[in-house]
């Protein structure tokens, strides 16, 4: 009888646990989960949005829903971690840089108070806000200036490292180091370059672009002689060359994220080259630099790129830099929604996980209106989102359990 009923316990277990993997059971709630990707883009008055409108939007990819998560203009938008926190920057307000958290709401991001009586600090709004994909660790540049001058040239430009999660703050020198990597002695003012600045996944190392100055004997910024480019690596609280100083660096495209390579755009007076570098070599890259778009078009999870292409939207495998995979014909966007230029631009990007993708594409009659779409890599759920509006540049989510 007793060997009876431990058969039927058991039988009863086995049943429950089927049960609940199959339905996404919450085991101290006993209610389901549902999976949540979540579609981030921007308004702002900048690009002639009325103030009404303008501010962060949300767009659930799942059942359509558009939600407006914050007012004022919003510029730019950070990738989104695992738990689709992302940062984002607002134009024209004291408090530039927030946090959106679906858990939290909106949070402002912390800003250094000036110790001493004759500085204090101010924000670079570009490069913009960087992020890891754990969620865990924001990465910007402040100023610090004398007070009663306004000569950029001579701020001392900082590095910060928030950590969220732990209510920490790390305050980086950057001015020193980069004046001892190069070796031209009349060299006395640096500078973040770029718009963008990246974060590995884990966030223990931040790459961003910075550049020199020669501010000896010129009266105004025109005359400014402008010297090296450098890319830098923060890393175990050290800021390291990840290439040697050259005038020739012009632009950070994105990051391989599972290989720590770099994408960087080199200008000569020959041509335009885009190299993948990490802190062992370098590689050619055969992709034109048409098809580039923003840091985000990269995938955090996979070595996977979607771009623009002759075709119309591909995903392209970095390990061998060629085109992996077609996602959507110009001519099979043409068929559901005509009327929209094929021109190439800024507004394209991938979720972490690779498997969905959102773009922009203008109107043949409007230079500045966008219509704003996702659909999936296999081409499956192509969906309109938004129509006749400047949106900034979109990011996908990861999926996360609501």
């Amino acid at each position: 009888m007793v060997s009876v009923v431990k058969i039927i316990y058991y039988k009863l277990v086995i049943i429950f646990i089927l049960t609940c993997l199959l339905y996404s059971c919450d085991e101290t709630t006993g209610s389901t989960k549902t999976k949540k990707r979540y579609i981030y883009y921007s308004l702002s008055e900048s690009d002639s949005v009325p103030a009404s409108d303008a501010g962060l939007y949300r767009y659930d990819v799942n059942n359509g829903e558009i939600k407006r998560l914050a007012n004022n203009s919003v510029i730019f938008i950070s990738a989104g971690s695992k738990d689709a926190t992302i940062g984002f920057e607002y134009r024209g307000l004291e408090q530039i840089h927030w946090i959106y958290s679906p858990q939290k709401g909106n949070i402002p991001l912390p800003y250094p108070i000036s110790t001493e009586e004759k500085y204090y600090y101010w924000i670079y709004d570009i490069p913009y806000i960087s992020q890891n994909y754990n969620g865990n660790k924001f990465a910007y540049f402040v100023g610090y200036r004398k007070k009663n001058t306004s000569d950029i040239y001579k701020d001392k430009p900082k590095l910060i490292i928030m950590d969220f999660l732990n209510s920490s703050t790390k305050i980086i020198e950057i001015d020193e180091i980069c004046k001892s990597l190069i070796k031209d002695t009349s060299i006395e003012g640096v500078q973040p370059f770029s718009d963008y600045i990246l974060s590995s996944n884990d966030g223990k190392k931040v790459w961003f672009l910075m550049n020199s100055f020669d501010i000896s004997g010129h009266s105004d910024v025109v005359n400014i002689a402008i010297s090296d480019f450098m890319l830098l690596e923060y890393y175990n609280d050290k800021i390291i060359p990840f290439i040697k100083p050259d005038y020739r660096i012009k632009q950070i495209l994105g990051a391989d994220y599972s290989n720590d390579r770099i994408f960087v755009m080199i200008v000569s007076l020959v041509d335009s080259t885009i190299y993948a570098y990490n802190n062992i070599d370098s590689i050619p890259v055969n992709i034109p630099y048409e098809n580039f778009s923003n840091p985000e078009q990269f995938a955090k999870e996979k070595s996977e790129m979607v771009g623009w292409s002759d075709y119309g939207i591909s995903i392209y495998d970095l390990s061998t830099m060629s085109v992996k995979q077609n996602v959507i014909s110009w001519g099979k966007i043409d068929e559901f929604y005509p009327g929209l230029s094929h021109k190439k631009n800024k507004r394209l990007s991938f979720s972490p996980d690779a498997e969905y993708i959102t773009f922009a594409l203008q109107s043949k009659y409007s230079n500045y209106n966008y219509d704003l779409f996702v659909i999936k890599r296999d081409g499956t759920e192509f969906k309109r989102i938004s129509k006749n509006a400047p949106v900034g540049i979109p990011v996908v989510s990861s999926v996360i359990q609501d």
